[in-house]
């Protein structure tokens, strides 16, 4: 949890809104809700980070732990460590709803600092032996919303060198990327159907987060793909647009704010798992570009 609390901090919108209580002391929510303690508490570590008499040049992050505990329902505990963006999602999807007052299609600054726009093109893949011809077989295309983009790497080595020493492949952040260059198609098989997306941006976000996925868990151990991750300090995300929504921006050039990294090896015991959060430094979990 720290290791998000951090990197939001560090965000100059959200940082600005939090920093005035009363832009947000005012809110009303739905009789019986419980999320006003998130904002709250989230408000004061802001204010806490960012005072410039604090006497103590560290400070304790316990009441927005507490909060959310409670508004999560336990769901996210500071007792047990874990991969950060499930919470991530929540975190920002919870400040959306309670600052909105429960009108979700209302914006926040939460929304208007990270969320961009996309358009899904899908479309089923016919099973062996059938020609894939009617209505259901058709690409279908999606307006959507996001908050962070994921990045898929590749499968990790089978095998390993002389001397048994692993293999540790490397791959460049744009290469990761081109999964939203609206070129490459992407498969994703469910119980019963196999279907290849298609993903075209068309709206960047002030703040781009993206995540990459590293782990994989099931019900007996978690596993951690090693694959080194090479990424700039900035980068321009022109090459991944089409040429009529990069004419509208004057910029797409985004420059490295903060990084989440996991350092070690995971274990199976999930509460073992550690995240570093340097900022403007090497790592390979989850960034953050301004």
């Amino acid at each position: 949890m720290n290791v998000i609390l951090m990197s939001l901090c560090h965000v100059t919108p959200v940082r600005e809104f939090f920093l005035d209580e009363a832009n947000y002391s005012k809110i009303k929510l739905p009789p019986g809700s419980i999320m006003f303690p998130l904002v709250q508490r989230f408000g004061d570590l802001v204010r806490k980070l960012w005072n410039p008499r604090n006497f103590r040049s560290h400070i304790s992050p316990h009441e927005m732990l507490q909060a959310v505990v409670i508004c999560s329902k336990k769901k996210f505990q500071f007792t047990k460590q874990g991969d950060p963006i499930p919470f991530l999602s929540w975190l920002l999807n919870s400040l959306h709803y309670t600052l909105t007052g429960a009108k979700i299609k209302r914006s926040s600054v939460v929304f208007d600092t990270f969320q961009g726009e996309m358009i899904v093109h899908s479309r089923k893949v016919p099973p062996p032996g059938e020609a894939g011809v009617g209505e259901r077989y058709k690409t279908s295309s999606t307006n959507t919303s996001f908050l962070y983009l994921t990045l898929d790497l590749p499968s990790s080595p089978l095998f390993t060198e002389d001397g048994d020493h692993n293999i540790i492949p490397q791959i460049p952040i744009y290469k990761l990327l081109e999964k939203y260059n609206n070129m490459n198609e992407v498969e994703y098989k469910t119980y019963d159907a196999t279907y290849l997306k298609k993903y075209e941006i068309t709206k960047l976000p002030k703040y781009l987060i993206l995540a990459i996925k590293r782990f994989t868990e099931n019900r007996f151990f978690i596993e951690k793909n090693p694959t080194i991750v090479n990424f700039p300090i900035s980068f321009d995300m022109a090459e991944f647009l089409d040429a009529k929504v990069s004419d509208t921006y004057t910029s797409t050039e985004y420059n490295l704010l903060s990084n989440i990294c996991h350092d070690g090896t995971p274990l199976p015991v999930p509460t073992l798992l550690t995240f570093t959060c340097p900022v403007r430094l090497s790592g390979s979990m989850c960034k953050i570009y301004t």
